[in-house]
């Protein structure tokens, strides 16, 4: 841990009086307070994130924003964003063409969102409202990022979930440069300072839980205790996995150091072996089988090589992904965004923008 990180012994369930005054607010018309919240087929907890969480920001201030970023979901959640920017234009929405993944979904939301700062949390309100007045005070007190770290799970997640988070966290740390603080989740707070070279970063890969480690800044870490998901699906295994060896190619090439060290010591095992036939045979004259030998170190070396094969491979796709330079996501539709996202120039549909017919349409509606 760093020496400008801390965890304080904050309860997740206080809130602090924080009300902003007019003097406080931003003069160039910006929000104070962003929220941003990826969402995957969350229908059923759009609506209830937004109350939610309005409800705690108003407490604060009424400057504020909450920008919902749909990664592809293919129940209604668009729809309720939709539906939700008509009623309250500080509600908005990132809609994206298909499914990016929470990292390139988190992505988005940073690069639209306008608040001096700017909060991280899942939309199916696992992460507690409550602990927003609790991270905007620290922020006050001049941390440009303050974290939240697990003290308990709150849902039905099994021990094979607790076992792979407690593992990914020890291994990363053994292997990366730059440690992560175990626990520590994507709901947190930072300053536009540090929101704006995140975004200027050109990751393909974004893994924000050691991004933001890497870039330094003067960061604490508040404890949060886990809600239980109420509807939806969480992140499936799989994309749990992929998501742990993002963040370890990432952020470290210890592994192909390691490729190396094996095939040391599989030359090491070989040599010995190979000087022992060669006196057994030229010297003893011994009729040697072998086959059982020769089987074991086949399967040794074929492993090995095709291990570290792998292993290379990982790093050269993401070094092939990288250098195609592709957008990091495309958008199918904005609502209330008017900034520019560095992805494309124009959103929606051509015939609905050009069309006399579509026109009449709407304007007789």
């Amino acid at each position: 841990m760093s020496e400008n990180t801390e965890i304080i012994g904050l309860q997740a369930d206080r809130i602090l009086p924080i009300r902003f005054q007019n003097g406080d607010l931003p003069t160039d018309g910006s929000p104070l307070i962003s929220v941003v919240t990826p969402a995957l087929n969350e229908e059923g907890n759009v609506e209830r994130f937004y109350t939610e969480v309005a409800r705690v920001l108003n407490e604060i201030t009424e400057s504020w924003e909450i920008i919902f970023v749909n990664d592809g979901s293919t129940d209604n959640s668009a729809d309720l964003m939709r539906r939700l920017n008509e009623q309250d234009p500080r509600c908005k929405a990132v809609i994206f063409s298909r499914n990016y993944g929470n990292q390139l979904a988190i992505a988005a939301g940073l690069r639209a969102a306008s608040g001096k700062a700017v909060i991280v949390m899942d939309a199916d309100l696992q992460h507690p409202p409550e602990l927003i007045p609790v991270m905007v005070e620290k922020w006050k007190e001049g941390y440009h990022v303050v974290n939240t770290v697990r003290t308990g799970y709150g849902d039905k997640a099994g021990w094979l979930k607790k076992f792979t988070s407690a593992a990914f966290y020890k291994v990363m740390n053994a292997i990366s440069d730059v440690p992560i603080i175990p626990g520590a989740c994507d709901f947190r707070l930072m300053d536009s300072v540090v929101v704006d070279i995140l975004s200027r970063l050109p990751e393909q890969t974004p893994f924000y839980r050691a991004l933001i480690r890497w870039m330094g800044f003067k960061q604490t870490s508040v404890p949060c205790s886990i809600n239980a998901r109420q509807t939806g699906v969480p992140m499936s295994f799989k994309k749990m996995i992929a998501l742990a060896i993002d963040g370890m190619v990432s952020f470290s090439t210890k592994p192909l150091r390691w490729i190396m060290y094996i095939g040391f010591l599989v030359t090491a095992m070989v040599i010995p072996y190979g000087i022992w036939a060669l006196i057994d045979h030229f010297i003893f004259n011994a009729t040697v089988p072998g086959w059982t030998s020769l089987l074991i170190l086949n399967m040794l070396l074929g492993g090995t090589l095709l291990v570290s094969l792998g292993i290379i491979g990982e790093y050269i796709g993401r070094i092939y992904n990288q250098v195609k330079g592709r957008p990091l996501f495309t958008i199918q539709e904005l609502y209330g965004i008017d900034k520019n996202l560095n992805t494309q120039t124009v959103v929606g549909h051509s015939w609905d923008k050009t069309s006399e017919e579509q026109k009449l349409k709407r304007e007789a509606s």
